[in-house]
């Protein structure tokens, strides 16, 4: 009887072991999905190969009627995180984070989309056979701009310094109205410096 009950038991723990592997199996979500339309949607991953000297690596993030929304994440090839970027309709717009490929953090800030990608604007052209003003409808592209405080770490030492954006634009602290002690890097009217990961293809160009 003991015999037959111990048996029982054991078959049933496989059983259940099946239906839970079942389940596992079931949660994992699908990825580089298409709908109807052809559009890309849900979970994407897409590998970027090496070009013009440039490391592959690969993106991973979800698409939403074939547009990259939410974070998105760059690793190499070994499996090494460069990037956590923050998309809104196809366009940076929101918290970034970048690495050296050592692991350490590089930079870190947002990005503000100063316009709406597929916007359409109407302006006025010269028309070349008559020389008169006609209008003409035109589609704007989203043009993502660093806005507020970016943190940028020295690779050897770790040392951070802020820059300071308002719209693309670099202000000072003060103008920002940032007074603690950690050194500011940026200056009135100067040209944003070029961030660490900016070396690496597609760090922060539009897709």
């Amino acid at each position: 009887m003991m015999r037959q009950l111990l048996l029982l038991c054991l078959m049933n723990a496989f059983v259940m072991a099946g239906f839970a592997q079942e389940r596992l199996v079931y949660k994992v979500p699908k990825h580089n999905q298409r709908d109807e339309k052809g559009r890309k949607q849900g979970l994407w991953m897409e590998e970027v190969g090496e070009l013009r000297g440039e490391p592959g690596y690969t993106w991973e993030g979800n698409y939403k009627n074939g547009r990259k929304e939410g974070v998105w994440k760059k690793t190499t090839a070994s499996g090494h995180l460069l990037a956590e970027e923050t998309y809104k309709n196809d366009v940076l717009n929101g918290y970034c984070k970048y690495y050296y490929p050592d692991g350490k953090k590089s930079a870190e800030g947002q990005y503000v989309a100063t316009e709406i990608p597929g916007q359409k604007d109407t302006v006025m052209v010269i028309d070349l056979e008559t020389q008169q003003e006609k209008p003409m409808e035109i589609i704007r592209e989203g043009n993502p701009v660093r806005h507020g405080v970016w943190k940028l770490y020295d690779e050897e030492t770790g040392k951070m310094v802020k820059e300071y954006y308002r719209l693309g634009e670099v202000v000072t602290a003060e103008d920002f109205g940032d007074n603690d002690s950690i050194p500011v890097k940026a200056a009135p009217k100067a040209q944003p410096s070029q961030l660490p990961h900016e070396g690496i293809k597609g760090g922060k160009k539009k897709h």
